[in-house]
């Protein structure tokens, strides 16, 4: 655990607040207003009850919001992401879902989806599978490839699209596969607090989603480090992606606000897409038949 120094609490003079009476104010909740509830931005599959007559579609993530995907090491993680990316945009993307409907509401906000770990060419892959899926290329889908730049590089990046580009107006989801490497130390509480802290301003600001790629603890269903610990606990959604041996089992860990999707597994087809498949189904109906409940 990292040891904590006393200066590290000691106000710094760039940092205090002037006018700090009025910025305070400025905080005040007025609950008298009616606030909308946030638009979705992604969502997987529908309440199985109905309220009049309507079925409610299940939160991945919403606007002004973060939500994470987190696994073990190869767990097909990379493949979800690809899944739900091709799914935002629509067209073709439902031959690979069977009955499970997964879809977007971005309209013709941008994603961005940035990759900070593959080599040019499986970025250049993974990249392809979302015109693939949909059938074409959708004007508003960018990938990045960020492998080659370093952490400080990362977050000035980071900050620019966020807060500077030409995006940042119609910025719909940003997709970072992964998260760990905008961060020097993953289990510097310091660091990992204040990167948590831009995301936020990042997604507030602009009042869109994104979603962040981490990895798991070693034989463990935690979030690694201080920073998913810290990550996980600002986000709406987390996502666990387990490696079953020819599928993968995509499941809600917690959600914020709603209720969760239910558990669904993937498959990788001889094209290298990732598509749903009936896995959970069949181990349900082969339990049933073994009289194992």
């Amino acid at each position: 655990m990292e040891k904590l120094n006393i200066k590290d609490f000691e106000i710094n003079t760039e940092d205090v607040i002037e006018n700090i009476s009025d910025v305070f104010k400025d905080t005040i909740i007025d609950i008298t207003q009616i606030v909308d509830r946030p638009p979705l931005a992604v969502s997987i599959g529908y309440d199985d009850k109905a309220y009049g007559g309507v079925h409610y579609p299940l939160k991945f993530g919403s606007m002004g919001n973060i939500s994470l995907i987190t696994g073990q090491e190869k767990s097909r993680k990379t493949f979800v992401k690809s899944l739900i990316e091709a799914c935002t945009f629509g067209g073709k993307s439902n031959f690979y879902t069977d009955t499970l409907e997964i879809k977007g509401y971005l309209g013709d906000k941008y994603l961005i989806s940035i990759d900070t770990e593959q080599s040019l060419y499986d970025s250049v892959m993974t990249a392809k599978r979302v015109p693939h899926m949909v059938g074409s290329m959708p004007d508003n889908y960018i990938s990045l490839m960020w492998r080659e730049k370093s952490t400080k590089e990362r977050l000035q990046l980071l900050e620019w699209l966020y807060m500077e580009s030409s995006y940042k107006e119609n910025l719909g989801m940003v997709i970072l596969d992964g998260v760990v490497d905008c961060v020097q130390d993953f289990n510097s509480l310091t660091e990992c607090k204040e990167f948590t802290e831009k995301l936020m301003k990042y997604t507030s600001v602009t009042n869109s989603h994104l979603c962040g790629l981490l990895h798991l603890n070693p034989n463990s269903d935690k979030i690694r480090g201080h920073l998913g610990t810290i990550l996980g606990q600002k986000a709406e959604m987390v996502m666990i992606v387990e490696n079953k041996g020819e599928y993968s089992e995509c499941k809600c860990k917690v959600v914020r606000g709603g209720k969760p999707f239910k558990p669904f597994t993937i498959q990788i087809d001889d094209q290298w897409m990732p598509y749903v498949s009936d896995d959970l189904e069949r181990l349900e109906n082969i339990n049933k038949e073994n009289h194992i409940l």
